[in-house]
């Protein structure tokens, strides 16, 4: 096979955060209630601020770079231990970032 494929990935950290937090448990947040309002509603008064579908979520995260390499298509097989060791020689895994995340890859030529 020739060609070349661009591979797309993250560095993963022990002291990364995620939550996921509905928006109903969200809006029940009185300090949240405070700032939507002083934000958006200042001056107003007896706002009632509520979510149209309960089931909406927000995602709080660590913002994580992406980083990019390219391997040959020969290679696609091995694609995750040639990502951990371009990482490697970057100088990117290291300390408490010891692992990747593959986040996708294209083809080129």
């Amino acid at each position: 096979m020739e060609g070349q494929v661009e591979v797309y990935f993250t560095v993963l950290c022990e002291n990364d955060f995620f939550k996921e937090i509905k928006l109903k448990e969200l809006l029940q947040s009185e300090k949240v209630m405070k700032a939507i309002k002083s934000e958006f509603g200042e001056g107003a008064r007896n706002l009632l601020v509520q979510a149209t579908d309960e089931n909406i979520s927000v995602d709080i995260r660590s913002e994580k770079k992406v980083y990019s390499h390219v391997i040959e298509k020969d290679d696609i097989q091995d694609i995750l231990e040639l990502t951990e060791e371009y990482a490697r020689s970057q100088k990117l895994l290291k300390g408490n970032c010891s692992r990747i995340e593959l986040k996708n890859f294209t083809t080129q030529g």
